[in-house]
């Protein structure tokens, strides 16, 4: 899944980039955005590995919170001085990217769910 896939990348250059961070930020800042990084596609994951499409939105809804969360970090980071400009665009950008595809796959599998919904009570009409 290419959502997965781009957010996985996105923990991963968090990884790298919180080992910039100053070692006092170890158990703030840094802790803060890797948690929400790698929470992402971990929710992703479990969200596309559920049964019902009811939980599979919840985990995809729980994932795009992260992304914003994560967005929030950065200009954080930015904003102390941690992080550059450029840095800063760059991973925008990407979960920019990022929570548009989370949010197109949680209204495609809303619209599953309206569209079996609709079929189970016209299959109770007969």
């Amino acid at each position: 899944m290419v959502v997965w896939q781009l957010a996985s990348e996105f923990s991963n250059d968090i990884y790298k980039l919180v080992g910039n961070f100053p070692r006092d930020e170890r158990y703030s800042l840094s802790d803060d955005l890797l948690r929400a990084a790698r929470s992402i596609p971990a929710n992703i994951a479990e969200g596309w590995g559920r049964l019902f499409p009811k939980e599979k939105v919840s985990f995809y809804n729980i994932a795009n919170g992260s992304a914003e969360e994560c967005n929030n970090h950065i200009i954080e980071a930015k904003n102390v001085g941690y992080i550059d400009e450029a840095v800063h665009e760059r991973l925008h950008r990407k979960i920019h990217v990022i929570t548009i595809k989370l949010t197109n796959l949680i209204t495609a599998t809303r619209k599953r769910i309206r569209n079996s919904a609709g079929r189970t009570s016209k299959l109770g009409e007969k």
